[in-house]
């Protein structure tokens, strides 16, 4: 299972952490590891090329975690692009279930 923690600070959020493989599929074959994947890259992306705000990345590929944190609270870009980001993971959420991903919010 994929499990997506939501970091928050006075209600906005400041960053994402994913962790885990979703086992809907074989390893390269596994739609939903797929989207979610591509949501996050979008996220990191587009978060370097559209907005001015500081962010730590981190990560390993062997034991399938990554986040990125926002150094201040978010630009309205940023805010925006997670925003979308969220829109993106619940929509997967509610369409291929808890068992494959699941949200979780984190205040900090």
């Amino acid at each position: 299972m994929i499990t997506v923690t939501v970091f928050n600070k006075h209600e906005e959020i400041v960053g994402v952490q994913l962790e885990g493989h979703a086992e809907y599929g074989r390893r390269g074959r596994d739609i939903v590891c797929s989207a979610v994947s591509i949501l996050y890259i979008n996220l990191v992306n587009s978060l370097e090329n559209f907005t001015n705000d500081e962010k730590e990345l981190n990560g390993s590929k062997k034991i399938n975690f990554q986040n990125v944190i926002l150094k201040n609270m978010p630009s309205k870009e940023a805010e925006l692009l997670f925003q979308s980001f969220m829109l993106g993971i619940t929509t997967i959420e509610q369409e291929y279930g808890k068992k494959y991903i699941i949200i979780l919010n984190q205040e900090v």
